[in-house]
């Protein structure tokens, strides 16, 4: 399916584990923005590769357009918000570092049990698949651990990431159509969210999700 010899694809999906893992652990807002900003090239050229091995010249168009939109574009956005905000650290943490790291190891292991089910259907893409779902269970993490918006914007990005990467393995790639649509919603979701974010800075002079709460009646 991917033009990667079965050792270069285990490389790139065990940097794409790396990224998430690395996300989750980050202790500066801009250190997770950037581990996600690689994770997005890898898999981008996981499409970009699979074009090529199918020579499917929309394929490859595709996955140009998803490195300049969701690792060139909205990176930059997001790195914009970051310096109006001046914000540095993720926030205050329900989990420290090192106990969330370890929470998302067990994650991962988590998923490979998941898709043990899934041999059957498709047995030589199961590191795949099942770190897929390891990175939809680290965004959902860091969404739920993390009190700075722009950090539980990079799970929901992650979480996009791992649906993708889930699909673009058991579907041999989604329709074209669907996947540019998905691409744009996020791309209209981060313009949203600095929009948001812009107002939070304005009101608050925070991205402190805590203050949210005075909006309570």
């Amino acid at each position: 399916m991917v033009g990667f010899s079965d050792s270069t694809l285990n490389l790139v999906l065990l940097i794409l584990l790396g990224s998430g893992l690395m996300m989750v652990y980050s202790a500066r807002v801009i250190n997770a923005l950037n581990w996600w900003t690689i994770q997005t090239v890898f898999v981008s050229l996981l499409l970009i590769a699979e074009g090529i091995h199918n020579d499917a010249t929309e394929i490859i168009i595709f996955g140009i357009l998803l490195l300049i939109a969701k690792a060139g574009i909205i990176p930059i956005l997001l790195r914009r918000v970051l310096k109006t905000s001046r914000t540095v650290w993720v926030g205050e943490i329900f989990l420290k570092r090192a106990m969330s790291l370890v929470v998302a190891g067990g994650l991962t292991l988590l998923s490979y049990v998941i898709t043990e089910p899934m041999l059957a259907l498709h047995p030589s893409y199961r590191n795949g698949l099942a770190i897929a779902i390891a990175l939809i269970f680290c965004g959902l993490l860091l969404m739920m651990t993390r009190k700075i918006s722009m950090v539980q914007v990079l799970g929901v990005l992650l979480i996009d990431n791992g649906i993708f990467l889930a699909g673009f393995f058991l579907t041999q790639g989604m329709p074209l159509l669907v996947e540019l649509g998905a691409a744009f919603d996020i791309l209209v979701g981060v313009v949203i969210v600095g929009i948001l974010s812009k107002q939070m800075l304005e009101t608050y002079d925070s991205l402190n999700v805590d203050h949210m709460r005075s909006l309570k009646g």
